[in-house]
């Protein structure tokens, strides 16, 4: 009978669970690509976050939704694309969205998605997905600062109309 013993570098519950047979679960953040900020400073306005996100979205195609990381001074810290849809949608999902949010350390969170189309109003969906993204940031703690359409002429603010 041959018995395993765990190195004197392991300890606790690591060694335990690695030497019992019970899968370890890592997660790693991963940079899918880099995009510069223009600027590191705070976040007064939705017209700051439009600004940047106007960059981001410029010659877009199809609608995307993504999440601005903001930290406890509310500075950008990082854009996460929480899905990427067709012409006129997009599936979110708020453990996607939250995941991020977590992994990256966000004191709170700016969510933004663009329409093709063009057309700057928020839509039935665009509004039940916001109200759903609150809840969620309450529960977890991460609260929803505003949500954006953003356009090639500008930027729809969902806070602003008083739709969250």
């Amino acid at each position: 009978m041959t018995t395993t013993t765990a190195p004197p570098a392991l300890k606790g519950a690591y060694r335990d669970a690695l030497f019992s047979g019970v899968p370890l679960v890592t997660t790693r953040l991963v940079r899918e690509r880099t995009f510069a900020f223009a600027t590191r400073d705070q976040v007064r306005t939705a017209a700051d976050v439009a600004a940047v996100l106007s960059e981001y979205f410029e010659d877009r195609d199809r609608e995307e939704f993504v999440v601005v990381f903001l930290d406890t001074a509310s500075t950008l810290t990082g854009i996460h694309v929480a899905s990427v849809g067709g012409l006129a949608a997009s599936i979110v999902e708020p453990r996607q969205v939250f995941k991020a949010a977590v992994l990256a350390n966000a004191a709170s969170v700016i969510l933004a998605h663009n329409h093709p189309s063009s057309n700057p109003e928020p839509s039935r969906e665009d509004v039940a997905v916001t109200k759903q993204l609150v809840e969620a940031g309450r529960v977890m703690g991460i609260p929803v600062m505003d949500h954006l359409i953003v356009l090639d002429h500008g930027f729809t603010s969902l806070a602003e109309r008083g739709l969250m």
